[in-house]
């Protein structure tokens, strides 16, 4: 199981911090798929509230996780990155840029929808 910490802008402007507590690297799908497609799709703060309480733990972070990601549904931007945590200073660092990961499997997936179009 991988987790990450969500940075996330919604489209009112309101920042949120949340985790996504399982299969939140991009190439398991179920992040890309079940979560960050649906809320980009979205252009309202209280539906994105919504579908962020049905996959995430609200205004928390982990220790324990593995990504951070940034996401502002604003500009429909995502970044994601390594995510560390310190515990002798109990501080969060944000790692190196890995969005390619992510937009590496947009394109996989992207790729599979002209494949079955054909």
């Amino acid at each position: 199981m991988t987790r990450s910490n969500l940075h996330i802008t919604i489209s009112d402007g309101q920042q949120i911090i949340c985790v996504a507590d399982s299969s939140s690297a991009p190439e398991q799908g179920y992040i890309v798929e079940e979560l960050f497609t649906p809320l980009l799709n979205l252009n309202n703060g209280m539906e994105e509230i919504e579908l962020l309480k049905k996959h995430c733990t609200m205004d928390e972070r982990r220790a324990n996780a593995d990504y951070r990601y940034y996401i502002n549904l604003i500009t429909k931007d995502v970044t994601m990155f390594e995510e560390h945590f310190s515990y002798s200073t109990e501080k969060f660092r944000k790692g190196k840029d890995i969005t390619k990961r992510y937009t590496n499997y947009l394109e996989y997936l992207n790729n599979q929808d002209h494949e079955k179009g054909n």
